[in-house]
């Protein structure tokens, strides 16, 4: 069965889609697209997501996504701006092309037939003929001279079955040359592994200048082809202007690709994009939806947001204590805002009885830990004789 690539897109992106389709087509690769199936899925080589606004609210489009994703399909990503196809995504399909030629295919043979098979058929077929030629030439025996004839075609097999060895071996040989001249040597093609490890390379300077430009690359090629890490530093990349111009939207983009791999720092930073509308469109429950993921996988900075959303009823039903609880297992673990906002709790006794001392003793410890505001509370508080 030959190999496929499988498209996953929205229903509105479809006139963008078949340009990729086209590009990727001209290219010799076999691609299906449209509403598909989750086998179809399965049995495809790989699957390239296709992410732009309409597929941020497509269910189809998401179903493929969590598909891919739990069962370890091999995907890919990249973007579609609103009218334009992105500047990028002519480098995607490159990245794309050569992945899917080396890695996928084997110059037209189909999958589980190789070139020594091919070679083997090929001799069979032609000392088939061959046979086929010389048993046509053979002449009419007569009674007479029937056994001296039987005595040299017994020869004449003899001689009959070394030439057809012979032959044989020539033919394998010369097939399995003719097609090792026609193969192209291929220059090896970097993982997406390698290629991360290259721009963590070019970003830190080890054992080279930094070049920053260079370390984009490296990581949006890594990154297209699905490494996890790569998706999550370029995401860093697209929100403090690395190599990159500055982009709020494409660093969300990367940064839920990330999330949606397993990655949880970056589930607690999607977390923290949709509640502030940064990069995507503002969504308290899908906030906390993020922030409860990460928080279960024991992210500090997840178990604090979480922790605010439940003391303020934020995408959820208040529930004071649940928030004091997770502000707790928070600041024990040296979170510096857990630490302000649980001294706040106890400060106030909201939630919690209150207990003066023990929020001071936390105000100190957030201020310790670099938090501006409890520096503030305790500026006040001494200013107020409540700090000796």
């Amino acid at each position: 069965m030959e190999k496929y690539i499988y498209i996953n897109y929205a229903y509105e992106d479809q006139d963008q889609v078949m340009i990729i389709v086209r590009k990727l087509q001209a290219a010799g690769i076999q691609v299906y697209y449209g509403n598909g199936s989750e086998e179809k899925v399965a049995g495809s080589a790989c699957v390239i997501h296709l992410c732009s606004e309409a597929s941020r609210t497509s269910r189809s489009y998401r179903k493929i996504m969590n598909y891919t994703l739990k069962h370890e399909v091999d995907c890919m990503l990249f973007h579609l701006e609103n009218q334009t196809i992105a500047s990028d995504v002519e480098m995607q399909l490159d990245v794309m092309h050569t992945l899917f030629k080396y890695k996928y295919c084997q110059e037209g043979i189909t999958a589980g037939t190789t070139e020594e098979q091919i070679g083997q058929e090929k001799t069979a077929d032609a000392i088939k003929v061959a046979a086929e030629a010389e048993s046509a030439e053979q002449p009419v025996v007569t009674e007479e001279s029937s056994e001296e004839v039987t005595e040299q075609s017994a020869v004449t097999e003899e001689s009959s079955e070394e030439v057809t060895e012979q032959s044989a071996v020539t033919e394998t040989e010369m097939v399995k040359t003719a097609q090792t001249e026609k193969m192209p040597e291929s220059k090896k093609i970097p993982t997406k592994e390698e290629l991360f490890r290259e721009g963590k390379r070019w970003l830190t300077g080890d054992g080279c200048d930094v070049d920053v430009e260079k370390a984009f690359v490296c990581f949006r090629q890594s990154a297209s082809q699905g490494h996890v890490e790569a998706q999550y530093q370029l995401s860093v990349c697209y929100d403090k202007g690395i190599g990159v111009r500055r982009s709020i939207s494409e660093a969300a983009k990367w940064c839920q690709m990330a999330a949606y791999g397993g990655h949880v720092q970056a589930q607690s930073e999607i977390g923290y994009c949709y509640e502030y509308g940064q990069g995507v469109v503002r969504n308290i429950r899908e906030a906390v939806r993020w922030y409860e993921i990460a928080s279960d996988q024991g992210n500090i900075e997840a178990k604090n947001n979480l922790a605010f959303c439940y003391q303020k009823g934020k995408g959820v039903i208040k529930n004071v204590q649940k928030a004091i609880q997770l502000y707790q297992e928070a600041a024990d673990a040296g979170h510096a805002s857990a630490q302000y906002n649980l001294g706040f709790c106890y400060w106030y006794g909201e939630g919690i009885k209150a207990d003066k001392p023990k929020a001071i003793e936390l105000f100190r410890q957030s201020a310790d830990n670099g938090n501006a505001k409890a520096v503030q509370m305790l500026k006040i508080l001494n200013q107020h004789a409540y700090v000796r």
